[in-house]
């Protein structure tokens, strides 16, 4: 009991001891959809994310990992105080799952991007930051009027719709270094699209992903491209739990159906 007593006590430190952290001053929420197989426009992938900004730093990430956050701790503080026959039982089905799992912090222009690989967590810098091209085109978003970029990224092009209203040079993801907020930016196959539901003050901790391994984009690539081959097996080696032939199969099956990555 008291070791499980001293994790969920340090569980609660990560997640709310709050006085030594940056704070935000603005929160930008975007709605962010996917397709996880470029060759079925079925069934996309939906979240909503969130840019926290101070200054010239910032940081993007799901909402809903803030979310998950608070439940585990409302889990934890109801199990403990109703331990089973003296055993506490951490039942974690009703936490609901994070389908966009990156992050990026951006330190005054520099950019560290976080990924997870099953359990392992990854952070690289961005080496090829995106050179945009602004265009003579504008639009509405909400009340704001937008300027058209357009710009490559890993292979893909995007097309950004940032307002010089807000004069803060960030949006989603790694598609910032624009004269203005990002609020709308998506590929030309419509793969990816980022976009924005609402932008408003608010003090929240801009706190990024905690015990990674620092490394660079090739070695993470060749760390997922290792999983693609081969992710039944990897599955079974970290978990330790020999699997059935059926589900080898099914999970190498849905590991090939997703095969959109935003690197």
């Amino acid at each position: 009991m008291r070791f499980y007593s001293f994790l969920f006590l340090m569980m609660y430190c990560v997640l709310y001891s709050q006085s030594d952290q940056l704070q935000s001053e603005y929160e930008v929420i975007y709605k962010f959809k996917m397709y996880p197989d470029t060759l079925s426009k079925i069934n996309p992938d939906e979240e909503y994310l969130s840019l926290l900004i101070n200054n010239n730093k910032s940081l993007f990430k799901s909402t809903q990992k803030a979310k998950t956050d608070s439940i585990v701790l409302a889990i934890g503080k109801q199990q403990f105080a109703n331990p089973v026959n003296g055993k506490v039982m951490l039942n974690m089905e009703k936490v609901p799952t994070v389908k966009f799992k990156s992050e990026v912090f951006n330190d005054g222009g520099k950019l560290m991007v976080f990924k997870e690989l099953l359990r392992n967590r990854f952070s690289y810098p961005l080496e090829d930051p995106i050179s945009w091209e602004t265009e003579n085109e504008s639009k509405i978003i909400g009340t704001f009027k937008c300027k058209k970029a357009v710009g490559n990224y890993k292979g893909r092009k995007y097309v950004s719709w940032y307002t010089e209203d807000i004069p803060i040079p960030d949006g989603p993801y790694v598609f910032k270094g624009l004269p203005g907020l990002v609020l709308e930016v998506y590929d030309t196959k419509d793969y990816v699209n980022f976009s924005m539901v609402s932008f408003k003050k608010v003090s929240k901790p801009i706190v990024p992903m905690k015990d990674v391994a620092p490394t660079k984009y090739d070695n993470f690539y060749k760390a997922r491209q290792n999983y693609l081959d081969n992710p039944a097996g990897m599955i079974s080696n970290q978990t330790g739990y020999s699997l059935k032939p059926s589900h080898v199969a099914r999970i190498n099956s849905n590991a090939k159906r997703s095969n959109n990555f935003i690197d």
